[in-house]
């Protein structure tokens, strides 16, 4: 029987082939075969990443056909091409330890001693550092829209939010909660639920990964954030009143305001020059409106056909986090 590795790392393919190769540039030097296993899953609609395989070796590309909840032809669908893969690599997943990160994250050279050092801790969930790596204003918009909380500096310690772009578990605590993630992972719905049996989230500023989003056109990253908007609301609404979500829709022409000034706030913090401000702002502000557009169909909708069957478990702990937004 093989032996148990104290790390696996789930890549998640988001951005294809060439972001998947320069993480795995980065990831490769750290990876102890007999410690660390790395599980890249993919399917018909990533095939490209398979093309990696003689080039690393030491990395698992796993194949499956079983799109599951990514069958449906709802426009979040891309959303959930990842949650879908993300579990898929759960499943396959044998280490202690099991860290996740997306293809256009970049580790830093010590990422994966990092990892090991900080589950030393009793925490059972450890997020860590998020930086942005191409300057250019539609990144940095982007970057502000989904990870600004994450930018160094950053405090350690407990905390609300941790994010899947870089995040760590102990084994058992994920394997506790298997019924929640088998189908699909979802960020927001895997931590209500670790938190609502007693996990802690846990930040740590040592672990450090860098964005290299490829270019977008202002036409997919609108899209994009609607699409993201409309998956947090399908998950919201599995586990509230029909009134709470008529307040929810209401309240969504409110948040491009309130949500911007979220992202000035993480700018003054990480001190970013007033120029930079400048140029972010107006871009984030288009982008968040799309967020709320994107809730607003949510919720108006509901969720889509395949989780209106949610289990019980999943909808309970979403209630104990329904009144909090993420993003």
């Amino acid at each position: 029987m093989a032996k148990e590795p104290s790390l696996s790392i789930i890549i998640t393919v988001v951005s294809g082939k060439a972001a998947l190769r320069r993480c795995l540039e980065a990831l490769a030097p750290q990876i102890d075969s007999s410690e660390t296993e790395v599980i890249a899953p993919y399917d018909q609609w990533s095939a490209e990443a398979g093309d990696l395989a003689q080039e690393f070796p030491q990395v698992h590309f796993y194949f499956y056909d079983d799109p599951g909840v990514a069958s449906s032809s709802t426009p979040s669908r891309a959303h959930r091409l990842y949650d879908r893969r993300r579990a898929v690599g759960l499943a396959q997943a044998r280490g202690r330890i099991i860290a996740m990160t997306e293809d256009h994250a970049v580790p830093s050279d010590d990422w994966v001693r990092q990892i090991l050092a900080a589950h030393g801790q009793p925490y059972a969930v450890i997020g860590g550092a998020i930086e942005n790596a191409v300057d250019r204003p539609l990144n940095w918009a982007l970057y502000y829209c989904d990870f600004g909380r994450y930018g160094k500096p950053m405090a350690g310690g407990e905390a609300e939010y941790v994010s899947d772009v870089n995040v760590s578990y102990k084994r058992e605590a994920l394997a506790a909660i298997r019924e929640v993630w088998r189908d699909a992972y979802q960020e927001t719905t895997v931590h209500w639920a670790l938190r609502s049996r007693g996990e802690t989230l846990y930040l740590d500023p040592r672990l450090v990964v860098h964005q290299h989003r490829p270019a977008l056109s202002w036409w997919q990253a609108y899209r994009e954030r609607v699409e993201w908007g409309r998956v947090f609301a399908e998950t919201r609404v599995t586990a509230v009143s029909f009134w709470r979500r008529l307040f929810y829709a209401a309240g969504s022409p409110a948040l491009p305001v309130l949500l911007l000034a979220r992202v000035l706030k993480q700018m003054r913090r990480q001190r970013r020059a007033p120029r930079q401000i400048i140029q972010t702002l107006p871009v984030a502000g288009v982008l968040l409106t799309g967020w709320a557009l994107g809730e607003l169909i949510g919720y108006i909708t509901g969720p889509p056909r395949e989780a209106q069957g949610a289990s019980q478990t999943e909808a309970s702990v979403a209630s104990v986090e329904s009144e909090k937004l993420v993003i």
